[in-house]
């Protein structure tokens, strides 16, 4: 559980950053859609930005324990940290195409997944630690 509320709050913090540093970044027409449905938001709500990051985050950790069975398998620790870099790229490129999300860094997408993929790994390894212990 502890691993869990780790990764939840280290992705959406490191997807918010990404956000907040881009600043060409164009939100509209997330708005206009929450628009449809009569959800008044500005582009430059954070409200807007925490839902971006949460999605990206749920949509992360999902992922993660919908292949954890293959990971576990086939992978066995050697190529876990690019398996934890497909599954972000997935899920951030999923996000930012279904939202229709413009104008962000690619600098900083490239550096929140490789930021992202080793705070997976560490997670993994203080949940192992922690293991031991008991």
């Amino acid at each position: 559980m502890l691993k869990n509320i780790f990764r939840f709050f280290s992705l959406t913090a490191t997807n918010y950053l990404v956000i907040y540093l881009s600043t060409d970044i164009d939100l509209d027409q997330l708005v206009k859609d929450f628009e449809l449905f009569n959800i008044e938001l500005s582009s430059n709500s954070y409200l807007l930005s925490l839902f971006i990051c949460i999605s990206i985050t749920i949509l992360t950790l999902f992922l993660i324990f919908l292949f954890r069975p293959f990971i576990e398998i086939y992978l066995l620790y050697y190529l876990k940290f690019t398996f934890y870099f497909l599954v972000n790229l997935l899920s951030l490129s999923s996000v930012y195409i279904v939202f229709r999300i413009y104008g962000y860094s690619r600098l900083n997408l490239l550096i929140y997944l490789f930021l992202s993929s080793a705070i997976l790994i560490i997670s993994d390894r203080i949940r192992n630690n922690q293991t031991l212990t008991r």
